[in-house]
């Protein structure tokens, strides 16, 4: 069983977000130890779109496909959006499994991040 990683994003019209995205794969794919696909995808205004990268893993092999929302807040993308584009897109491939992980949200790991950050300003 071949397994992918969607690491879906909000999207921007900046293409900032796309070069941001890129970065964050790229740091997904040479942390990994297993044999996964990894694609990026946004929810909206950039392509590939979330549709998009499921239709791309799956044609790579995948039979099993993690989506990992870049997200913050549990807010309406989360709650309703994406399972709404997830539902139809486990119609279109019955055979593969698709699951969304839980977003990234108040893990205690942000700590760090915020506390490197206020260290990185200078008085």
């Amino acid at each position: 069983m071949k397994t992918a990683i969607v690491l879906l994003s909000h999207g921007s019209r900046l293409p900032e977000a796309q070069a941001t995205l890129q970065k964050i794969k790229t740091m997904v794919s040479s942390n990994i130890t297993e044999d996964f696909i990894v694609e990026g995808a946004a929810l909206q205004f950039n392509q590939p779109d979330l549709p998009a990268s499921i239709a791309k893993v799956v044609k790579q092999g995948a039979t099993k496909i993690i989506v990992v929302p870049l997200f913050l807040y549990l807010g309406l993308h989360m709650q309703r959006d994406i399972p709404e584009i997830l539902a139809k897109e486990k119609i279109i491939y019955p055979g593969v499994s698709i699951n969304m992980s839980e977003h990234i949200g108040t893990d205690p790991l942000l700590l760090d991040i915020i506390m490197n950050r206020v260290r990185g300003v200078s008085s």
